[in-house]
């Protein structure tokens, strides 16, 4: 069976606007680089990046059911062309930061929008399926940012050559990814959220409080944190390692690859086990690997080793958005996608600034050291 239209052309513009966020965050810890910027510093860089979408996205979430989960999309990929503009005259950590911040609020925009159209206008007893084929574009795109980010950059060492080009490229295809969803501007919420006179953070509470609700935000937050500390701490863990910058956007795009090989099979895994199972297990997986990561020596076992992690970390996002949307109704999903985005978010603040000063006193290899206990505190979450 085919699938409907307006998913075929969501995967199209979800492919290309991962893929230019997966060009963008790994060039602009190498901007940061080129700057002199410390570790410290590169931590902050990436906080900043959740810094508005924290602030943002449970606002987003009730703008979303009133505006139109649609025209979201249309949003944020504009905020993403604003931003790669930005980042192409970015000449100090200033103005780096700020455009890291904008380039991270208008891919929130896009999640939010995305999120919500699949969780509203995908048949019920297919959640996993359809959330599988998102995270996949996503995977997809997330593939070939970092792959095209180094050919067009090229490379004179650990540094990209000309880091600008990965930049103009970026801004390209962010206009690009507007072309297959132009058409839902004229488009309302395919359900009109819920409007609550307590507003969006009180309600936002008030899901939260449900176990099943508060254990997949918690877990999406460690996973998402995660796999957005391997994207900006990968190109410094690369420098002090003397690793080459084009091997170093190899094995991010492994990783995404990875991801992506995971998720295309999680329809067959959803089959067999329950979602608690899968998670466990694949959690388990990469405590393991992210621990063994900070004791990598060459960029062939770096790259064995981010394998394995990328495929264990790809069924997370994809379970943990399945779980919010069947433990709520239809009304309330704008605001609970958001509200699983806000702990991404927050996740993705708070975590790189602490990996940021951790690797300014103790080296890059603690960093994922310190991943893997994140991680292991997913297990301690309650759920009935």
């Amino acid at each position: 069976m085919g699938l409907p239209g307006w998913i075929r052309r969501l995967l199209w513009s979800s492919t290309i606007t991962q893929g230019v966020i997966y060009i963008l965050r790994p060039m602009i810890t190498y901007r940061a680089l080129e700057l002199e910027a410390s570790p410290s510093v590169v931590g902050l860089i990436a906080a900043l990046y959740a810094l508005l979408p924290v602030l943002m996205a449970l606002s987003f979430g009730r703008w979303a059911g009133i505006l139109g989960e649609g025209r979201f999309v249309i949003f944020g990929s504009l905020g993403l062309a604003l931003s790669s503009a930005a980042l192409l005259l970015s000449d100090s950590i200033a103005l780096l930061a700020i455009s890291a911040a904008l380039s991270g609020t208008a891919h929130l925009a896009c999640m939010v929008g995305g999120q919500t159209m699949v969780s509203l206008k995908s048949p019920r007893d297919r959640y996993d399926h359809y959330f599988g084929y998102y995270t996949f574009s996503a995977s997809l795109g997330q593939l070939l940012g970092p792959l095209i980010a180094v050919i067009v950059a090229g490379s004179t060492g650990v540094i990209p050559k000309s880091i600008d080009s990965a930049f103009a490229v970026a801004l390209i295809f962010s206009i690009l990814a507007l072309a297959p969803v132009m058409s839902w501007r004229g488009e309302g919420p395919t359900v009109k959220g819920e409007v609550s006179s307590g507003g969006a953070l009180r309600s936002a509470g008030k899901l939260i409080r449900n176990p099943k609700i508060f254990a997949a935000i918690y877990t999406s937050l460690a996973i998402s944190s995660v796999g957005d500390i391997l994207i900006v701490f990968l190109p410094l863990f690369g420098t002090e390692k003397e690793f080459s910058s084009f091997s170093i956007g190899v094995i991010i795009a492994i990783r995404a690859g990875a991801s992506m090989l995971s998720r295309l099979s999680l329809g067959a895994l959803s089959s067999r086990y329950t979602t608690k199972q899968i998670l466990v297990v694949s959690n388990t997986i990469s405590v393991v690997m992210c621990f063994a990561m900070g004791f990598a020596s060459d960029v062939i076992t770096l790259g064995f080793l981010v394998l394995i992690a990328g495929f264990s970390l790809g069924v997370g996002q994809p379970l943990t958005m399945s779980l919010v949307t069947q433990a709520t109704k239809p009304e309330e999903r704008a605001l609970a996608v958001s509200a699983r985005l806000t702990g991404n978010r927050f996740g993705q603040f708070i975590v790189p600034a602490g990996a940021g000063l951790l690797a300014a006193s103790s080296g890059t290899s603690a960093v994922f050291i310190a991943l893997s206990i994140l991680l292991a505190t997913t297990f301690l979450t309650p759920q009935r």
